[in-house]
């Protein structure tokens, strides 16, 4: 959730946006006499290694040989990387 606050109010209550926060919430602050947004506090994200073993299950095998015979060999990916970068004109 992302709570939206005054200069002035986070600055009076910063101790309580910042329990929000590691609630795993996000604040804003704004600043009101400008009309704009001047900061944005977020959670520290961590490192969650049975997340990140999934995802890798979930992403192997997507690409294969069978999906992409372009990418069969190394000197095919190569071939078909130069091809694409001639294609949208793009120089490196």
């Amino acid at each position: 959730m992302t709570l939206t606050v005054s200069i002035s109010d986070f600055r009076n209550n910063m101790s309580k946006y910042l329990d929000k926060v590691s609630q795993g919430n996000q604040v804003l602050i704004r600043d009101d006499k400008r009309d704009m947004s001047v900061a944005q506090i977020n959670p520290v994200q961590t490192f969650d290694p049975v997340a990140f073993q999934k995802a890798l299950d979930k992403a192997a095998g997507v690409f294969s040989a069978e999906n992409h015979p372009e990418w069969r060999t190394k000197k095919d990916v190569i071939k078909w990387l130069r091809e694409t970068r001639k294609n949208f004109d793009r120089k490196f």
